[in-house]
């Protein structure tokens, strides 16, 4: 009998987002790879060095862009926040070797007239996160980290 195939993988939009933006930023020497093993649930992206041979694991977290209110844009100029709350195992369990936060910013330019969407990003050891969110990092709840205590 035969072997059933079904389309188990996707593209994320925060990882396309993020692989687009490591491609630009990154040596011609690095590659961006995307595992298509469904059982990789915490590795999101591989970075190969061509030259050594060496790579590193990647997972994306993604915020979602929210229109600033007026107390927003004081704080933050003429941009708008983002904000992540995640499972603390996540990030204590994690195999992957770097998080990447993925943050849309909606920028007002007031002499054009127009907002634009731009993507910031967060680079971040796993090891480094983890002693940072036991250290700083509320719990929301037994098993919660919310980024709203400032880790970053």
């Amino acid at each position: 009998m035969g072997i059933a195939y079904k389309n188990f993988w996707s593209l994320n939009t925060d990882e396309a987002v993020v692989t687009g933006i490591l491609r630009h930023k990154l040596s011609k020497n690095i590659e961006v790879l995307l595992p298509l093993n469904a059982q990789l649930k915490d590795i999101d992206l591989v970075l190969y060095n061509l030259v050594n041979k060496k790579c590193a694991t990647v997972q994306v977290k993604g915020s979602r862009a929210y229109e600033p209110n007026k107390r927003q844009l004081i704080r933050h100029d003429s941009g708008s926040a983002g904000w992540f709350m995640f499972k603390k195992s996540v990030i204590l369990k994690s195999t992957a070797d770097y998080f990447i936060f993925l943050i849309y910013v909606l920028e007002e330019n007031k002499k054009l007239g127009r907002r634009d969407l731009l993507p910031h990003l967060i680079v971040i050891p796993t090891r480094k996160l983890s002693l940072l969110c036991r250290k700083y990092a509320c719990q929301t709840s037994a098993r919660n980290y919310s980024e709203s205590c400032r880790v970053f």
